[in-house]
């Protein structure tokens, strides 16, 4: 990439988007886990039920960043960003509606798909558009406010939880592009 290269608009504005994207993602990770004793009554279910609610969603970021560098091979960044975006708001509508646990973990994996799309593709276009002596500032950035997610998760979960019923709740876990 020519160093003299500037970065456009275009470029800062699709890093925003997928930061965002990925950030909420990861909030979305960890901020369910404080409804699980609701969840544990709404659904009539055992905490060990209600645990696949994060494992499901886990699982789903994993297999989804492995596949990774083929799916950046096969698709432009623009359609990857919409498909993050789709399936954050997907899921989250599908977590909103559900009436029991297959249902909900149903949305969860579609959010975790969504997240996983996300997180590498935030750095690939760090590293593709962004010249070279800039990369490390962006970066930096882009993983500081990916790792401030864990620490709001539960603290957004809570008070989402407390000012909300807990199906609206699940909709506001739903990262939005």
């Amino acid at each position: 990439m020519d160093s003299n290269k500037k970065v456009t608009p275009k470029v800062i504005w699709s890093i925003v988007g997928t930061a965002g994207l990925a950030c909420s993602g990861v909030l979305v990770e960890t901020s369910m886990n404080v409804t699980f004793p609701t969840l544990m009554k709404v659904f009539k279910q055992p905490l060990n039920n209600i645990q696949w609610i994060t494992t499901a969603y886990l699982l789903a970021v994993t297999l989804t960043i492995v596949l990774a560098a083929y799916t950046q091979r096969s698709f432009s960044f623009k359609k990857l960003v919409i498909a993050a975006g789709i399936c954050s708001v997907v899921g989250g509508l599908i977590c909103s509606i559900s009436t029991n646990l297959p249902v909900m973990l149903v949305g969860r994996v579609i959010q975790g798909m969504g997240t996983g799309i996300a997180m590498p593709l935030l750095f690939s276009i760090i590293m593709l558009e962004i010249p070279r002596e800039k990369q490390g500032s962006f970066v930096g950035t882009a993983g500081m406010i990916v790792a401030l997610a864990p620490s709001l998760g539960p603290t957004y979960g809570g008070i989402c939880l407390s000012a909300l019923n807990w199906a609206l709740t699940s909709s506001l876990f739903c990262p939005s592009a």
